[in-house]
């Protein structure tokens, strides 16, 4: 077959210049590669996650109370406006995993595993159902159990007895969160389970899915509101209503954010990809300016050149789809699988759509060819003249201040003068390569601020909570006996016995859950001073007044300092004037109030408590495990049983563990646009020797060794490195205070304080100089390599 002359230029053009093309190809793969990973990545998780809730049937709305059987869900099935119901008490204890060791538990009793109607799961591995001494494990709890299939486990219920259960096997509960998330052990156990032996120890839950409008909250108060007063009667009673957020997965907010996130980046990726294919096809062109100049002398119409080199684009930018499609997808489903199994969620499907498909070909295809079209075109309206001097477009070298300033510098090595110059001027290719950079660099800073700030709030959190351990009780016990049992303990160095009382607030929440811990710490307590972000702390005179946290303000937006909440305290609707709002590192509203106040509020007697907030001696997780298990023995032979000791450093790590799913996603992406960044440092640096080749051969001529050139070009990249080293901490400072914000709201409903991390600006200039080290490689070794003939023949 006769291939035209102009056709076959443009695959000896190939094929003559490996590595340029190798090069081109590579460049034009990252941005295909880097908008691929991205795009199948959220395409699969987001709608595999909406599916993978949406399967189990969320609960519209809970009602806690007593005598939720089974003439109660039959008579709830029956009420307007209810579609299904469900009941499912839930036990609350925990579960020995070592040696005098217990991790939190929470037991779900189902009534009929073949019949799951609300909240669903299904099962993984193992028997099912489970028998009466049997427990079914969700399947993130077994690392945090330290258990395994066919063990037999000893839990204690709130009621203080312990039971031994026999783990039949596994299940998995999407609506739950990973255990290892929560440091909380869930299971199942059936409705005759011996882990219901005292009734007193579990909590009653009927769940409720609504008919209609399951998506509206109003809609579905109202018919739990009339689910309630249907039930309610001697022996049953509704003591509150959880609606959880309508449609919502608990994590939800984590998710979005990481959908969000994964979105953004892939834009970023997709724009300096964009800007990479420019630079590189600049590079080509730079190289074949004189051909370019024999074409036009012979008789080449402008058309025909720029058909030439877009055809010659078009052929690499097809072989660079054809790698970076199965690539991007590949790497694509990995990461969604890894976003998965940390969201507690499984992929039942990893098709991806085909606008992903469509999307990638019309990058891969039509994006080089719209930024070669600028110039090609520019290229080929040059002069005969123009391309044998190879002067297109150039500002004489000394016609701009800088350059002038450059030349004043007499201590600089005359090669990487000359390295400096060409670098600086070309003042379009070098921002686009410092902004690439810089781009890749302010996502992993911010990354790592972001990280820092988190361990600041846990820090933080520490300094504000001065108490090593929360111990809880099952029922009220005598201040003076539990203080008694810990007496004996010459590890613990200081407790206190707080007034606490559940609540709930009044009026509509806008997140749908209206619990509130209200406590009232000790007077003058040493132990709790949390930052005051607006009015001031309570006073002794106060009487029913409260210091709120931010998470309640959330809640109920209308609440204000000076203004007034009206919390549901025992049955009983109680006004408090709010006098201050707090910060915690708590996803719990909270109000903090007088104990007198308190005990008016919920009629409690004085000189009972149901926990404590003990110091240690000495702050380690080692001191403080061998401490809880002195402790429990210690209030055993005071006669009072304990319903569980929590550790503050567990709860600070459990929202540590939540945040890794975040910072993967922030890292990834930046580690995408890092490699694009790297790409085009690599493309700059090729073009600049490209551009001097005939200064490199004059150098040769004159005696500078090939070393020495290459290690000039080497130079010049560190430069550029360090350029983009300064612009990323400098945009990093508004994407780590957006990104402060946006975790912050998810977690505590308040934006994290804002810290640039010394660690990782410096963490990032020692990567971004290690990457342009190796940028520098190829045109560093092809300036070697440079013949003198060859170089100064190229002029």
């Amino acid at each position: 077959m006769k291939i035209a002359p102009r056709w076959r230029k443009v695959w000896r053009d190939i094929a003559e210049a490996p590595l340029r093309t190798a090069l081109a190809v590579l460049a034009m793969t990252a941005g295909v590669f880097g908008l691929g990973t991205i795009l199948t990545s959220y395409s699969i998780l987001s709608r595999e996650l909406a599916a993978t809730y949406r399967v189990t049937r969320p609960a519209s709305a809970i009602l806690l109370g007593d005598g939720m059987g089974d003439a109660t869900v039959d008579a709830v099935r029956r009420v307007p406006g209810v579609l299904d119901a469900e009941a499912r008490p839930v036990i609350r204890g925990r579960i020995r995993v070592g040696k005098e060791e217990w991790a939190p538990l929470v037991l779900f009793v189902v009534r009929d595993f073949r019949d799951l109607r609300i909240d669903k799961f299904r099962p993984e591995a193992g028997a099912w159902p489970p028998g009466d001494e049997e427990v079914l494990l969700e399947r993130t709890a077994f690392s945090v159990a330290r258990a395994a299939i066919d063990d037999r486990v000893v839990v204690k219920t709130a009621d203080g007895r312990e039971r031994t259960l026999h783990i039949a096997g596994s299940v998995h509960a999407p609506g739950l969160a990973p255990a290892w998330m929560d440091h909380v052990v869930s299971g199942f156990v059936p409705w005759s389970s011996v882990a219901r032996a005292d009734a007193q120890a579990e909590s009653g839950q009927l769940r409720i899915v609504v008919a209609q409008k399951p998506l509206e909250e109003g809609h579905i108060r109202e018919v739990a509101e009339r689910v309630k007063g249907a039930i309610e009667g001697p022996g049953r009673a509704v003591t509150r209503i959880d609606v959880p957020a309508p449609g919502r997965h608990p994590h939800a907010d984590q998710m979005d954010t990481f959908l969000y996130l994964l979105g953004a980046f892939g834009a970023l990726t997709f724009a300096l990809s964009a800007v990479l294919v420019a630079n590189m096809i600049h590079a080509l062109l730079t190289e074949q300016v004189r051909q370019v100049g024999v074409m036009k002398a012979i008789g080449a119409s402008e058309r025909q050149i720029v058909a030439l080199y877009l055809g010659q684009v078009s052929i690499l930018a097809a072989v660079a789809l054809c790698l970076g499609v199965p690539l991007g997808l590949a790497a694509g489903r990995a990461y969604a699988r890894f976003a998965a199994t940390m969201l507690n969620a499984n992929l039942d499907s990893r098709a991806v759509p085909f606008w992903v498909l469509a999307v990638q070909g019309a990058v891969g295809l039509l994006v080089p060819l719209v930024v070669a079209v600028g110039p090609v075109a520019r290229a080929s309206r040059i002069t005969v003249q123009q391309a044998f001097h190879n002067d297109i477009a150039r500002q004489p070298f000394g016609s701009r201040p800088f350059d002038r300033w450059l030349a004043r510098i007499r201590w600089l090595p005359r090669p990487l003068m000359l390295s400096l110059r060409a670098t600086f001027h070309r003042r379009g290719r070098l921002l686009l390569t410092v902004g690439t950079l810089a781009a890749g660099g302010a996502g992993f800073i911010s990354a790592l601020n972001v990280s820092a700030a988190w361990r600041r709030a846990l820090e933080a959190d520490a300094r504000a909570r001065r108490y090593d351990m929360d111990v809880r009780l099952p029922r009220p016990y005598p201040a003076a006996r539990v203080a008694e049992g810990i007496a004996a303990l010459p590890a613990i160095v200081h407790a206190e016995y707080w007034v606490e009382a559940p609540a709930e607030l009044v009026g509509r929440s806008v997140h749908g859950d209206t619990r509130v811990n209200l406590i009232a710490p000790d007077p003058g307590s040493a132990l709790l001073e949390l930052p005051l972000l607006q009015g001031r702390r309570l006073h002794a005179d106060d009487g029913a007044a409260v210091l709120i946290n931010q998470v309640l303000l959330a809640r109920a937006p209308g609440i204000r300092v000076g203004g007034n909440l009206v919390l549901r305290v025992n049955g009983s609707d109680v006004s408090w004037r709010v006098v201050g709002l707090v910060k915690e590192l708590a996803p719990f509203p909270t109000a903090y109030a007088l104990p007198g106040a308190v005990l008016a509020a919920t009629g409690q007697a004085s000189g009972l408590t149901r926990g404590a907030r003990v110091v240690t001696a000495r702050h380690d997780a080692a001191t403080q495990r061998s401490v809880a298990r002195d402790l429990e023995h210690a209030l055993a032979k005071a006669g009072v049983e304990v319903s569980s000791i929590h550790s503050l450093r567990d709860g600070r790590q459990a929202f540590a563990d939540h945040l890794v799913i975040i910072q993967s996603a922030l890292l990834f992406a930046a580690a995408l646009v890092v490699l694009v960044g790297g790409l085009g440092l690599t493309s700059t640096l090729t073009v600049n020797v490209v551009e001097r080749t005939r200064e490199i051969g004059i150098l040769s001529a004159i005696g500078a060794l090939p070393r020495t050139i290459a290690r000039h070009v080497v130079e010049e990249g560190l430069i550029l490195g360090a350029l983009s080293w300064c612009l990323a901490v400098l945009a990093a400072v508004p994407v780590t205070a957006a990104l402060d914000a946006v975790t912050g709201q998810i977690f505590i409903k308040s934006s994290l304080d804002f810290f640039m991390s010394p660690g990782a600006a410096a963490a990032w200039l020692a990567l971004v100089l290690l990457l342009a080290s190796v940028s520098s490689f190829y045109p560093a070794w092809r300036s070697g390599r440079l013949a003198i003939r060859e170089a100064l023949a190229y002029a």
